[in-house]
C-alpha cells in the first residue's frame, strides 16, 4: 500500500525541527539502540510540542440533543406524509447526534418507518434497541406492538404472540383514555386470534414451497475445505517456507492447484476505514450501512456501524480511539498512521506491556507449531513482519520517528494509558517506560505497514445496472493481513489479489467480504511452484522497466519473477499469430515451441529433448476455447457472473494443458475471471 509523504499539517514543523537538530544530535539519534530511545530523543525537543495534537473544533464532533430532536420532528413530518425514505434518512441523522437519553424515542420512530418500508429485520432491531435505551414506560405498548408486527412480517409467529401479550400488559401503564385503551386492546386480541387461527390451519395444510425475496443478509463467507495446520488462514494446498535472503518467507503449492481454487481467507489483525466513508460504511466490518447504529459513548457522532453486533465488538477499541479520531482526520494523516495506532489501541495497554520482554528477545520470530499456529489476531505475529530497518536511510528513520512521536502524544490524550503511566506533554517531563515502549511500537508498526498493509476496496455499481460496464472500484480503507503478507510478488501472479479492470484504468485491489480477504488462484499452479500475489505493477499493462522502477521505489526489491526474467511483452504487444506449445515431456524438459496459428504441420519436434509431438489435439482444443470464450463473455454482459466464471475457468484449464505463458487470450480470459469475481466481494449501489 502506498506510503504517503508528510501532510501539510506536519510539514512546516517537521522542516523546522530538522533544522534544529545538529549533526552531533543526529549522530546521537542514529546511535539509538531501539525505537523507544528514538522516541525519547524527539520527546526531548521543545519544538516537537509546537505542533498541537488536539485540533478538532469544539462541538463539531459531539452529540447534540437539541439538533437531534429537531431532526426527529422533521422526520415525523415526513413520516406523517408517507415519505418514508426521507423520514428514514432524517431519523438516521438524528440517531447519530442523539445522546443516550433521547436515543430510545428516535430509534422507536425509525423502527416505525422501517416497518412501513417492509424492512422488518431492521425495524425489529431498532425497536429492541429502543427498549434497551430506556424507552418511556407510558409508551411501551407502542414499541411492543411494533416488535410484534415486525416479527409477524418475519413469520416468527410464536415470538410475535409473546410481543403482543407484552403490549397488552404495557397498556396498564399507558397514559391513554379508557376508550383508546379498550380499542387498542381489542385490536391486539384480534391479531392474536388471527395468528392462532393461522397456526391451526398451518398444522392441517401441507406446506407449499414459496420463492422468497432476495436475502438482505451479508454475503456468505466461502470456506477452505482443509486448512494448513500451521497457517490456518491458508488452504492445505499452500505451504509457507522460509529460505532467508532476498526470498524470505513465501508460499509454495503442495499440490497441483486449479484456477478458481480458494487458497487463503484471512481477516485483518487491524483495519482502518477512510474518514470519508465513516458514516456510509460500518466502522468495524466496512460493509455498506443501510440504517446506521450509533456508538454508545456520550461524546462522538462521527462513526456508525451496520449492526449492534459490530458496535459491541468495536466498543473497547472505540473507547480508546474516540477522542483522537478527529485530530487524525483533520491533520490528514495517512491510513498507514491510522493502522499503526489501531494495532495498538485494539489491545489493552497491560496486555501489550506484558509482551515487552518477550518481544525484545524474540524480535517477533516466534516458533510455529500445530499447538501454536501462525495466528492473525496475535500481536507477536504482526510484530515479526518485515520492516527493512537495515535498508532505511537516516532521513527515513527520522521522518517516521517524528510521525510516531506525534501519534504517541495524541494517544496520551485518550483513555488508553493508565494514569500511573501518563506524564505531562512537555519537553521537560521525563516519559514513562510505558509511554516510550508504546511509542516504540508505533514506530515499529509504521515500518511494518509500509510494506505489509493492503488496500480494502468496494465495487460501486450504478443502481439498476446488473453489469460491470459502468462499475468503479473504490479504495475505502486499509488492513494488515499477516498471512497474505508472506506471499511474494509476481508481475504475473498465481492468485487474484490485485487485478485490473478496463474501467478508467482503475486497479481493483483484492476481493473482500467486509474486511476479510479471499485469495483465489487465477491460473493453474503446479505442485512445488511458488504461489505469488501482485503488489501493483502487472506485466499485461506495464513495461518491465516501469514495473521494476515502481517496485524498487515502493517495496525496495528487484523483481525476478518469470515475466521479468523472460522479458515478457505487455499484452498489446503479444503476437496473436504465435502459439507457444509446451513440450510434452513436461517439466523434465520445460521447452516452449513457438508455432504459427496458420501452420499446416501437426507433427513437430522439440529442439531441446527431441520428442516428437502431435499438436492437432492442442489446436482443436484451442478452437473450442474460442466458442467457450464467446459464451462466457455473453454471460458476463448479462450479469450472470457465476455461469460466466465456470466457462472462463474451463478455458484457463484447456489453455494451461497445451500452451505456455504469455498468451494473449489467456490473460484476457483471466481478466474475465477477475470481473466475474468482483461482485463476490464488497459491492455498493450508487
Amino acid at each position: 500500500m502506498d506510503d504517503d509523504e508528510v501532510s501539510d499539517y506536519f510539514r512546516s514543523n517537521f522542516l523546522a525541527l530538522q533544522k534544529t537538530v545538529t549533526p552531533h544530535d543526529m549522530k546521537r539519534f542514529l546511535s539509538s539502540n531501539n525505537n523507544a530511545e528514538r522516541i525519547g530523543f524527539l520527546l526531548g525537543y521543545p519544538l516537537m510540542y509546537d505542533l498541537p495534537v488536539q485540533i478538532a473544533e469544539d462541538g463539531e464532533t459531539l452529540k447534540n440533543g437539541r439538533k437531534a430532536l429537531q431532526l426527529k420532528d422533521i422526520g415525523n413530518r415526513y413520516f406523517g406524509r408517507g415519505e418514508f425514505l426521507k423520514a428514514l434518512e432524517t431519523y438516521s441523522n438524528a440517531v447519530l447526534l442523539a445522546p443516550r437519553k433521547d436515543l430510545g424515542v428516535i430509534l422507536a420512530n425509525r423502527s416505525a418507518t422501517l416497518y412501513h418500508l417492509e424492512k422488518y429485520n431492521y425495524g425489529l432491531t431498532d425497536a429492541e434497541e429502543a427498549l434497551r435505551m430506556g424507552y418511556p414506560q407510558e409508551l411501551l405498548y407502542k414499541i411492543q406492538e411494533r416488535r410484534a408486527r415486525c416479527l409477524l412480517g418475519l413469520k416468527r409467529h410464536d415470538e410475535a404472540v409473546l410481543a403482543f401479550r407484552s403490549a397488552l400488559q404495557a397498556l396498564d401503564t399507558a397514559k391513554l383514555t379508557v376508550d383508546k385503551k379498550q380499542k387498542l386492546e381489542a385490536d391486539i386480541r384480534v391479531m392474536l386470534a388471527v395468528i392462532d387461527k393461522g397456526n391451526q390451519l398451518a398444522q392441517k395444510t401441507p406446506r407449499i414451497p414459496q420463492q422468497g425475496k432476495i436475502s438482505e443478509s451479508p454475503k456468505r463467507m466461502p470456506k477452505i475445505d482443509e486448512c494448513n495446520r500451521l497457517y490456518p488462514s491458508c488452504s492445505k494446498a499452500i505451504e509457507i517456507r522460509d529460505e532467508g535472503g532476498s526470498i524470505g518467507r513465501h508460499a509454495v503449492a503442495t499440490k497441483d492447484i486449479e484456477p478458481g481454487e480458494i487458497l487463503a481467507i484471512e481477516g485483518p489483525y487491524c483495519a482502518a476505514l477512510l474518514p470519508e466513508y465513516r458514516l456510509t460504511n460500518c466502522y468495524y466490518c466496512f460493509t455498506k450501512i443501510f440504517v446506521p447504529i450509533p456508538t454508545l459513548c456520550e461524546t462522538c457522532n462521527y462513526v456508525a456501524y451496520c449492526s449492534i453486533s459490530c458496535r459491541n465488538k468495536d466498543s473497547k477499541t472505540h473507547e480508546n480511539e474516540c477522542m483522537i479520531l478527529p485530530s487524525l482526520w483533520i491533520s490528514k494523516t495517512s491510513v498507514n498512521c491510522f493502522l499503526a495506532l489501531k494495532a495498538i489501541v485494539q489491545r489493552p495497554f497491560d496486555e501489550l506491556f506484558r509482551l515487552k520482554g518477550k518481544l525484545e528477545i524474540s524480535k517477533g520470530r516466534v516458533q510455529i507449531s500445530e499447538q501454536q499456529p501462525y495466528r492473525t489476531d496475535d500481536f507477536e505475529t504482526i510484530y515479526g513482519l518485515v520492516t527493512h530497518e537495515d535498508k532505511r536511510t537516516s532521513e527515513d528513520i527520522f521522518h517516521r520517528t517524528y510521525i510516531a512521536t506525534w501519534l504517541l502524544r495524541l494517544l496520551k490524550t485518550s483513555r488508553y494509558f493508565p494514569e500511573s503511566m501518563k506524564t505531562p506533554d512537555t519537553a521537560k517531563a521525563k516519559p514513562s517506560d510505558g509511554e516510550l515502549y508504546i511509542g516504540g511500537l508505533i514506530l515499529h508498526n509504521l515500518m511494518i505497514i509500509q510494506f505489509n498493509a493492503h488496500e480494502i476496496s468496494e465495487l460501486a455499481i450504478p443502481k439498476g445496472n446488473n453489469t460491470l460496464a459502468k462499475a468503479k472500484n473504490k479504495f475505502i480503507g486499509g488492513g494488515l493481513y499477516p498471512t497474505i503478507s508472506l506471499f511474494n510478488h509476481s508481475c504475473s501472479p498465481g492468485v487474484i489479489s490485485n487485478y485490473e479492470i478496463a474501467n478508467n484504468h482503475h486497479w481493483v485491489y483484492r476481493y473482500f467480504i467486509g474486511t476479510t480477504m479471499v485469495v483465489r488462484a487465477i491460473r493453474s499452479i503446479p505442485s512445488g511452484e511458488e504461489v505469488s500475489e501482485n503488489y501493483g505493477p502487472i506485466f499485461a499493462t506495464s513495461p518491465e522497466a516501469e514495473r521494476k522502477r515502481k517496485l524498487r521505489l515502493q517495496y525496495w526489491f528487484d523483481c525476478n519473477c518469470e515475466a521479468c526474467t523472460a522479458h515478457w511483452p505487455i499484452l498489446e504487444e503479444i503476437d496473436p499469430t504465435i502459439l507457444r506449445f509446451k513440450c510434452e515431456s513436461g517439466r523434465e524438459c520445460g521447452n516452449v515451441l513457438p508455432i504459427r496459428t496458420d501452420t499446416n504441420e501437426f507433427m513437430i519436434r522439440c529442439s531441446k529433448c527431441g520428442k516428437n509431438m502431435n499438436i492437432f489435439k492442442g489446436l482443436k482444443a484451442l478452437q473450442d476455447t474460442d466458442v467457450i470464450f464467446k459464451t462466457a463473455s455473453r454471460k458476463l454482459e448479462e450479469g450472470k457472473h457465476q455461469e460466466a466464471l465456470k466457462f472462463y475457468l474451463e478455458i484457463l484449464k484447456l489453455l494451461d494443458e497445451n500452451l505456455a505463458l504469455p498468451i494473449r487470450d489467456y490473460h484476457l480470459c483471466q481478466q474475465g475471471v477477475r470481473l466475474c469475481m468482483l461482485p463476490f466481494g464488497n459491492v455498493s449501489y450508487i
